[in-house]
């Protein structure tokens, strides 16, 4: 398994180059909807649907823009072993094809949630497990995210995130993001996966007609 190790330079380099990249691949990024409030002495649990390569960039910008909390990710082992770089920004690793490796990132996950700090700490778990297509459905989420509730044991946000990138009147895509509520759950109260899943199905098509709606959102990057 291959751990997160934050560094201070690796952090503050990437905060610098991220928004160039994106510029120069998406004509505008934006949040519709509403932010909702979290609060800071529980941990986060973030949770996006996974369509794009871009997704994990995405969730490092959002938290950047808005949380503003240590950030832990899980990501693919042979992709994280390909880009190294990512774990001194808040990755780790999860192996799908070993059991040893699935309990170890599970049991790390859970360690980072009990990690003491103000605010507390982010978790990004992509429930899906791997890119699908945005449109695929039943979204199929794994049982990852109840686990790592479970063994926790204490309350935390639990916040849904659906990500669609399209292209509008520009050549270059726009990103557009659309919370859920956020739920402060713990193991006893939290309502399941497929309750979860259900959700997030919902939540992306109201981000879809929101989309053709043309709603006017909160402009991270790009041009109002």
């Amino acid at each position: 398994m291959i751990i997160a190790r934050h560094t201070a330079w690796a952090d503050w380099i990437f905060a610098w180059y991220l928004p160039g990249l994106c510029k120069r691949h998406f004509h505008k990024i934006s949040v519709l909807g509403k932010i909702p409030a979290t609060t800071p002495d529980l941990p986060l649990l973030l949770a996006p649907n996974h369509s794009t390569w871009w997704d994990g960039f995405f969730v490092y910008l959002l938290n950047k823009k808005i949380f503003r909390r240590k950030i832990y990710l899980m990501m693919l082992e042979a992709q994280l072993a390909r880009f190294k770089f990512f774990a001194r920004l808040g990755a780790y690793s999860i192996n799908p094809h070993s059991a040893g490796s699935i309990k170890n990132s599970l049991r790390y996950s859970i360690a980072a949630l009990n990690e003491k700090m103000t605010p507390r700490p982010m978790l990004c778990i992509f429930p899906q497990g791997e890119l699908f297509p945005w449109d695929q459905r039943p979204l199929v989420y794994k049982n990852g995210l109840e686990t790592i509730l479970s063994g926790y044991g204490g309350k935390a946000n639990l916040l849904p995130l659906a990500i669609k990138t399209e292209f509008l009147n520009e050549q270059r895509a726009e990103a557009f993001f659309l919370f859920g509520e956020n739920m402060l759950v713990n193991r006893n109260t939290f309502s399941g996966m497929q309750h979860l899943q259900e959700s997030a199905e919902t939540l992306l098509e109201d981000l879809k007609r929101r989309i053709i709606q043309k709603e006017a959102g909160m402009v991270l990057l790009g041009r109002q």
